[in-house]
């Protein structure tokens, strides 16, 4: 079931643009969430939260690049995961109305239980930074007439509790609930991807990490 509101990233005016989508009571749809660091008061500007006085326009369009860097690289993960929809607080609950804050904040449980899966992004101390960086690859090398098929041997950089247990993203208070309620997350972090779900933890260099 959809949430509230929701970011629509498939605006037929072209990528460039979003809109804010309010749902039908009980609609149904898939949609991405995304767990992230705010950052410092001072740095987060009207343009990247939703307001009484911009919520009409928004409804209407928006322009993509008006948001954060890191919420601009949501929406191409969303796009690429071939979803309509994506969560985010800042966009999706309106900030200077307490009453939408009282009733929407309530909900966060049931958006992140019923999200398609969760970006997170692990990486980014703040909404400016972004998640979707270029870094060099691992070195590897492929062990030739393997009895097992096709083996490749590389650096271990597998460090799921450093990268994500002590992330800057852990710090932040809701995490703890964002995390435990989504039922699928990729781990967006410094040295890799980390896809998390009931079985356990899946990494860019394929180890598998079981709970």
């Amino acid at each position: 079931m959809l949430p509230t509101r929701v970011v629509d990233v498939s605006n037929n005016k072209g990528p460039d643009f979003l809109s804010l989508y309010c749902s039908e009571k009980r609609e149904e749809g898939e949609y991405i969430a995304l767990s992230h660091c705010w950052g410092k008061k001072q740095e987060v500007g009207e343009e990247f939260r939703t307001l009484r006085g911009n919520f009409d326009e928004r409804r209407r369009e928006f322009r993509m690049d008006v948001l954060p860097q890191t919420f601009r690289d949501a929406v191409t993960v969303t796009r690429e995961l071939g979803k309509r929809y994506l969560w985010i607080d800042s966009l999706c609950i309106i900030q200077d109305d307490p009453n939408d804050w009282a009733v929407e904040s309530k909900r966060m449980e049931d958006v992140f239980t019923n999200a398609y899966c969760t970006i997170a992004a692990s990486s980014a101390a703040d909404s400016t930074v972004g998640f979707l960086k270029d870094r060099q690859l691992p070195q590897y090398v492929e062990v030739p007439n393997s009895a097992h098929g096709r083996i490749y041997i590389c650096e271990a950089i597998d460090d799921f509790h450093h990268d994500v247990d002590e992330g800057v993203l852990a710090q932040r208070a809701w995490v703890l609930q964002e995390r435990a309620l989504s039922r699928r997350t990729i781990h967006f972090t410094a040295n890799q991807l980390y896809w998390e779900c009931g079985d356990g933890v899946r990494c860019e260099t394929l180890t598998h990490m079981r709970k």
